[in-house]
């Protein structure tokens, strides 16, 4: 897994238990998740803080390989794990144990540390410790109230129709070709729309994000009121992941949102939909044997259909078609037939029972049809500009890979 590299910036007590992890890993490790991990899970009683690891060994990092990304380092996950055992609420106070850094006097950060420990048996020293060496992630904060899809279609499209996006698109196809083969007939999602998505989503890996995950999750969690419910469950489901993967929550690397990863799945995707494509015991997506397969199971496991079209370019007459043109994702209701009656026709042919009017708003609007495969998309990401943009750029991969 991808792993920062400002490591030295986190107090003491975190390089230390890094180093006991890593170390154990490389040496061989341990085969069930409390050796490994002791203090993550809360203990019998009241809760401790991690046990003195003084002299430990400094934290081992792989350099980064050109070819690929970093690799984790983590031992495989083993078949049982144990139940956490839950302890006592952690209290009520204005003066917090062990809490300290940047988020020491926020009452939310307490108690989700307090539902942490009660709904997951997380041990409270140690997410006392991990938060204190958080530092609010301000520029997290600024993107997250300035997103890209905030722009009209036509500044939003030339950002991912690109002639370094298309050629690059065809490289990775060919470096991949097996694996997007294996992905297309397990789970029925054409090529041309994976290779897209990790396309716009990362440039096929040469940006997945420099943002420390832990950070930008709980700055936006506490410090971003517009979305803090849905940042706090998403660093919620990350401390779970990284306690399943058995990786230090500190040195995940990802988008200023917190998506991780190839296809930059955020982290409640990534426990739902990622695959461990090479069966290597991790699910590790930086690496494209695991990448595919998850992406294509995203759409799979939300509606995506093989064979059945996309989008298509539409005509439009008469006044009818203005009262059902869309402009955010919805789930297509509507028929060619319903469409027709209300001055809206394909400009090419279009397999797909159920259809959406889509209107990308500009200077000047443009208007398409949207089928179910359109839908899936957008529920990677719910923005018909994006989801256009996907479905643009896999068009345009293929015709540069195939002539047609």
């Amino acid at each position: 897994m991808k792993i920062t590299r400002d490591l030295a910036k986190w107090k003491k007590p975190f390089g230390q238990i890094a180093g006991l992890v890593v170390v154990g890993s490389l040496v061989g490790g341990c085969t069930t998740v409390r050796p490994q991990w002791p203090w993550v899970f809360a203990p019998s009683g009241a809760a401790s803080y991690p046990p003195n690891n003084q002299g430990v060994q400094a934290p081992v990092i792989r350099p980064p390989v050109v070819t690929a990304p970093p690799r984790t380092t983590n031992q495989p996950v083993p078949q049982t794990v144990p139940s956490p055992v839950v302890t006592t609420p952690y209290p009520s106070t204005n003066a917090p144990r062990g809490l300290g850094g940047d988020y020491a006097n926020y009452p939310e950060l307490r108690q989700f540390i307090g539902k942490m420990n009660n709904q997951h048996g997380f041990d409270i020293a140690f997410l006392e410790q991990t938060f204190s060496g958080v530092q609010r992630d301000k520029e997290a904060l600024a993107k997250a109230g300035a997103p890209t899809e905030g722009q009209v279609w036509r500044a939003y499209r030339p950002i991912f129709l690109t002639e370094e996006r298309i050629n690059g698109g065809v490289d990775f196809w060919n470096r991949n070709a097996a694996l997007l083969d294996n992905a297309t007939r397990q789970y029925g999602v054409e090529a041309e729309y994976l290779v897209a998505i990790i396309g716009v989503e990362t440039q096929y890996g040469k940006n997945t994000g420099k943002h420390n995950v832990l950070q930008a999750l709980t700055s936006l969690g506490f410090d971003f009121p517009r979305r803090a419910s849905f940042y706090q469950k998403e660093l919620e489901q990350f401390l779970l992941l990284s306690r399943e993967e058995k990786v230090m929550p500190q040195i995940f690397s990802g988008s200023y949102a917190g998506a991780m990863g190839l296809g930059q799945f955020i982290s409640s995707s990534y426990r739902s939909y990622s695959i461990d494509g090479n069966r290597d015991g991790k699910r590790d997506l930086w690496d494209p044997q695991d990448a595919i397969p998850s992406v294509a199971n995203y759409f799979a496991k939300n509606g995506w259909k093989r064979g059945t079209g996309v989008a298509v370019p539409a005509y439009i007459s008469g006044n009818g078609y203005a009262s059902i043109a869309e402009t955010t994702a919805k789930k297509p209701s509507r028929t060619l037939g319903d469409l027709a009656a209300n001055g809206v026709r394909p400009q090419t042919a279009i397999n797909s029972a159920k259809v959406s009017l889509i209107k990308l708003e500009g200077t000047t609007d443009e208007y398409w049809i949207g089928g179910e495969n359109f839908y899936a998309i957008t529920r990677y990401n719910p923005s018909v500009k994006y989801a256009m943009a996907v479905h643009q750029l896999a068009q345009e991969i293929r015709k540069r890979k195939f002539g047609f």
